[in-house]
């Protein structure tokens, strides 16, 4: 919906691109908005923005006035939250998570039944490609934690029906990815304030808290070890880089290498108190370089089709600024096509490695002159 800036609240998710003259958006959609960005709206005098009907935190968003305009007419796109979909879900089960993080912060034990009550709605829903390329856009600096810790879970529980595994497996490995940075919660000191680099003291830390996580859980009905062993493992790498026990590719097991994948691309996405968010499209690139040999390749692979969907006629914009059509797909370079720019342009991004791909649209997308 269209609405005056004034309207504006903290938590507003914005459903299209805020243009001022210029060849880049001043705002992305999918943007969630704090104070500092409504305070920029109104330096760069915009007037009205379009925003999604629920808040970040799943609450109904009411203002006093919608203004009624073409975009109002149109029927609702694809990425809007409708009631119970998948990314409603989403959003509630951050909500939750969040709520039992906080318990666990004070010495509340994990109670199997509430977690499960927090995964098993989005386990009834299949999610589309384009709303899990959304998720890492809703991710806050001040709640990354929660954020982070719902959209592994999900992406490991697809992750594990595309290798074939057992319903029960599938649940079993979605809470273990739910819970696998639970550890975080019994930290001597709150990480999530950090908003510098950590302190090798600090880091050393926080490399305990798979082993905190593991010991939360060992007792609790409810988990099998295979999600024990996801848990505690999640941070190790196939050559034994990893934490906390330096483990390798032979002693790991398929739960953890499954979670390791997910939690990497998670993280590099995502906006955090010392690190902008990245392109997917740049991170799942460089995880196929710069992880090589550290996280399994074939999970990966699949993780990489589970995710993109850049088929032939679908519109991209590019870091240039540039808005174009794939033309050929490229199966070595999946995130590179060749795309088709102002009519019969073309330009290989396998061959230009400076231009990488910021954000598919709709097929129906229409750039802003």
């Amino acid at each position: 919906m269209n609405v005056n800036i004034n309207e504006l609240k903290k938590g507003c998710i914005l459903t299209e691109d805020v243009w001022k003259r210029s060849n880049t958006p001043l705002m992305r959609k999918k943007t969630v908005l704090t104070d500092e960005h409504i305070r920029i709206l109104n330096i760069y005098l915009v007037e009205n923005v379009c925003v999604e009907a629920k808040l970040v935190n799943g609450k109904i968003f009411k203002p006093n006035k919608v203004i009624k305009d073409e975009k109002e007419e149109k029927p609702e796109k694809k990425e809007t939250v409708y009631e119970d979909s998948f990314l409603d879900r989403y959003l509630k089960a951050v909500q939750h998570y969040k709520k039992l993080f906080t318990n666990w912060q004070g010495g509340t034990k994990v109670d199997a039944y509430a977690v499960r009550k927090v995964f098993l709605p989005l386990f009834e829903i299949e999610p589309s490609k384009d709303e899990l390329m959304q998720l890492h856009h809703y991710t806050t600096k001040q709640d990354y934690i929660y954020y982070h810790s719902v959209a592994v879970s999900v992406y490991s529980y697809l992750l594990g029906k595309r290798m074939g595994l057992k319903n029960g497996e599938v649940i079993q490995l979605g809470l273990a990815g739910l819970l696998s940075d639970c550890g975080m919660s019994k930290l001597p000191f709150n990480v999530f304030e950090k908003k510098g680099s950590l302190t090798e003291e600090q880091y050393e830390e926080v490399k305990k808290h798979p082993i905190f996580g593991y010991r939360m859980l060992e007792e609790v009905p409810g988990f099998s070890k295979n999600a024990l062993l996801g848990i505690i493992q999640h941070h190790e790498r196939e050559d034994g880089s990893g934490y906390p026990l330096n483990v390798e590719a032979d002693q790991l097991h398929h739960f953890a290498k499954i979670i390791s994948v997910a939690d990497v691309y998670h993280a590099m996405t995502s906006e955090r108190h010392y690190r902008s968010k990245q392109s997917p499209y740049k991170v799942i690139a460089s995880l196929k370089v710069d992880e090589f040999g550290r996280l399994d390749h074939r999970i990966l692979n699949l993780f990489i089709d589970l995710m993109l969907d850049l088929s032939i006629g679908r519109k991209v914009r590019l870091n240039n600024g540039l808005v174009g059509e794939v033309l050929y797909k490229n199966a070595q370079h999946p995130t590179r096509p060749i795309v088709q720019i102002h009519g019969n342009d073309h330009l290989d991004l396998a061959k230009n490695p400076d231009i990488i791909i910021e954000e598919e649209f709709p097929m129906d997308y229409e750039e802003v002159e």
